[in-house]
């Protein structure tokens, strides 16, 4: 059947619609077609009275129905605009669709012998236009006040993202003025410990006696090898046989009125700064095995922690934090054994936090104990602590009973400066005495700037672990580099996070992700946005590199926490055989207060940025953008935790009909590309092997895993003759 006359022209409005939807002036605009055609009829028919090429395109679309209806919808689409014109100023009056439809139905309606029904008495009449009237009125009332509703949602919603914007600037600002503050508390505190502390006046003053020329360093508590201390106090103890004098006039004054000689003062304080070693008691019987507990990072991955320990010497190796626990009870499983004794040193094999999160906590309990690291991850981890100190304030409430009060961070800034100030930076090969025979080494692990294994011996026994380990290199980093003192150890420690059958294809994997890049961002004149969410210490840093190199003509903005490590490599490589250019033309950081316009105006390229798993961080704000629009990609980058945002989108996309996805309680349609790539920065089934056939050690013992996979891979290493030592404590047999 064909449509009434005020059908037809209601289809004709809405097409107008359409066609007014798809200019520039609502391109960026989720608008309904047909609550706006409702809203703008007039605007919208002189629109196809204006406009020639619409209105052909309309009569030509509804040419089978024009014949056949009102004469004024016929002129509506006539080739004439003055004849278009004229109709549409009848078509505006609400009168006309009144006399349109009784037009349809005097037209259209007969009685069953094909004669036209008797006409309605004049006040019946009257009666049902009044009503249609009012039933008109009401129902456009009705549309206009959801179309002002939904304008209204649209425009709460987009203030609420603004306010979200301008909280993470804030909070960016904040986090810069709460530093500043504690390390202005921990610069107080250690001077407060300086005005109390007889041997740091006692150096002062021994500076002040000595002539400049003859100031001597100050024997540190741990030195880089026993040999380089025993000549610094071989050259403390050879002092000049003249007298010295007081090089500063104050003491020289004073001095001399005391009638005390500089000399005397001089005796004074050696004696002070350097006492006679006591002897230590003989220990009858005293143990010095060799010995290594795992307290976290055993069979799972998160939290990792060895003590190590030779006799009463006490070494952790990492202090990490695990993830999905209440902030007060995220460190390491076993750390109470740990805490149980002294502590003689904490070596940290790399930044990340589920390796090196929960030191700050350990040198609040232990002032004096010494950080030893990497140059590279002493310059990473103080970024890291801050950050984790902005992570604690806004998971206070999680994996909290709704009638148990608040978690309490474990720490704040003024422990992460203290913390800082107890790091000792040791270069990869220097060998580090950490008491009368016991040494620890580092030597390049590869998986990120900065990390290392560790060779902890004493005396001819020796124990190594890897900590996290890459044995390919990376654009960022070299591999894994063995050393001597590695091969042929008691025990070997080494991560199996990817100890699984599968082995990856880095190389394949760095094609796919280049291609998927390239295919979504196109060209200048059609291109599109990748969103690439990654973990702000390693893969963003590798992302960026590998899209410098392979894609230079495409531009790369770097958001979040990312963008500050980036900084940090380059510093840390600069002058180096190997120096990391991660900024320049192509790639620049989102710089504060700056996120909100690039969300509009930036339209073609990548965006790397944390959180890699969508739990929160810049990477939600941009992948609100992004997922609504089908031109764009978001491609996650590695592991995914299943309780994760990422890891739910993936399920998602993998869906032949996609429901809507919740990303921080906002409900979002996904039409962008949606996908998973590799770039690894473990070692790989293969890998490992390779890396425990090197070193060579009687004993392997797999951490940092999957329990089920390092079973499956411990019962292949025994097949091929190695031994495998249980993932618990472990002692140096006879």
């Amino acid at each position: 059947m064909s449509r009434t006359a005020p059908q037809l022209l209601e289809a004709i409005v809405l097409d107008a619609a359409y066609a007014a939807l798809k200019s520039s002036a609502y391109a960026d605009q989720q608008i309904d077609p047909r609550a706006f055609a409702q809203v703008n009829r007039a605007r919208l028919l002189e629109l196809v009275a204006r406009v020639p090429t619409l209105r052909a395109e309309l009569a030509q679309n509804y040419r089978d129905e024009v014949s056949e209806t009102h004469p004024q919808v016929v002129a509506l689409l006539s080739d004439s605009a003055a004849e278009s014109a004229a109709a549409v100023a009848v078509l505006r009056d609400p009168r006309t669709i009144r006399a349109l439809r009784g037009w349809a139905k005097s037209s259209t309606k007969t009685s069953d012998n094909g004669e036209r029904p008797a006409t309605l008495d004049s006040a019946t009449a009257r009666r049902l236009e009044r009503l249609e009237r009012r039933l008109a009125e009401t129902r456009t009332a009705r549309d206009r006040a959801r179309v002002q509703r939904d304008y209204a949602r649209a425009e709460t919603d987009q203030l609420s993202r603004d306010l979200e914007t301008a909280k993470e600037d804030r909070d960016e600002s904040l986090a810069v003025i709460d530093g500043l503050r504690a390390e202005l508390a921990a610069e107080r505190a250690h001077t407060a410990e300086l005005a109390t502390d007889v041997l740091s006046a006692a150096a002062v003053l021994k500076a002040a006696i000595l002539p400049q020329s003859a100031a001597l360093p100050v024997v540190e508590d741990i030195d880089i090898d026993p040999r380089e201390r025993e000549a610094i106090a071989a050259a403390v103890h050879a002092q000049p046989s003249e007298t010295p004098l007081a090089s500063d006039p104050i003491v020289a004054a004073a001095l001399t009125r005391a009638d005390v000689s500089p000399d005397v003062l001089l005796s004074v304080l050696n004696a002070l700064l350097e006492p006679p070693a006591p002897v230590a008691p003989v220990r009858v019987g005293e143990p010095r095995e060799i010995a290594l507990t795992p307290l976290g990072g055993g069979t799972d991955i998160g939290g990792s922690c060895m003590l190590v320990t030779v006799g009463d010497v006490r070494i952790l190796i990492d202090a990490g934090m695990r993830a999905n626990q209440r902030i007060d009870k995220a460190g390491p499983e076993h750390i109470d054994l740990a805490l149980a004794g002294p502590i003689a040193a904490i070596v940290i094999t790399h930044a990340h936090n589920d390796h090196a999160g929960y030191v700050p906590v350990l040198t609040a309990n232990y002032p004096t104990v010494p950080v030893i690291c990497t140059p590279e991850t002493a310059a990473i981890l103080p970024t890291m602590w801050s950050d984790s100190v902005r992570v604690f304030d806004r998971a206070r409430g999680s994996h909290v009973g709704s009638d148990e009060p608040l978690a309490e961070p474990p720490y704040g800034e003024v422990q992460v400066h203290a913390a800082q100030r107890r790091i000792r930076e040791v270069q990869c090969g220097r060998v580090v005495e950490i008491a009368a025979g016991v040494t620890v080494m580092l030597f390049p692990a590869g998986h990120i700037l900065g990390a290392a294994g560790v060779v902890v011996s004493a005396g001819p026994n020796r124990v190594t672990v890897t900590g996290d380990v890459s044995d390919l290199a990376q654009i960022s980093v070299p591999g894994l580099v063995v050393p001597d003192a590695a091969r042929g150890s008691d025990l070997l420690v080494i991560e199996s996070t990817y100890c699984g059958t599968h082995s990856s294809n880095r190389e394949a994997e760095v094609e796919k992700f280049v291609r998927l890049v390239s295919e979504t961002v196109g060209t200048p004149a059609n291109g599109g946005r990748v969103l690439v969410p990654a973990f702000a210490l390693g893969r963003a840093q590798e992302v960026a590199l590998t899209l410098r190199d392979r894609l230079p003509d495409v531009p790369v903005l770097i958001d979040g926490m990312a963008k500050d490590i980036a900084r940090i490599y380059e510093e840390q490589t600069a002058g180096t055989g190997r120096p990391l250019k991660i900024y320049g033309e192509q790639v620049s950081a989102v710089q504060p207060g700056e996120r909100d316009q690039l969300l509009r105006t930036f339209r073609r390229g990548v965006v790397v940025t944390t959180s890699g798993m969508l739990t929160a961080g810049p990477a939600v704000t941009w992948a609100r953008s992004i997922l609504p629009d089908p031109q764009a990609a978001l491609l996650l980058a590695g592991y995914q935790d299943e309780e994760s945002p990422g890891f739910e989108l993936l399920e998602l996309a993998k869906a032949t009909r996609r429901p809507k996805f919740v990303l921080d309680r906002e409900e979002l349609a996904v039409n962008a590309l949606v996908t998973k790539f590799g770039l690894s920065a473990h070692a790989d089934r293969r890998g490992l092997s390779s890396i425990i056939k090197e070193v060579g050690a009687r004993e392997v013992m797999l951490v940092h895993g999957v329990a089920s996979k390092q079973r499956d891979f411990a019962d292949n290493l025994t097949r091929r003759g190695l031994r495998v030592a249980p993932t618990r404590h472990w002692q140096l047999a006879d």
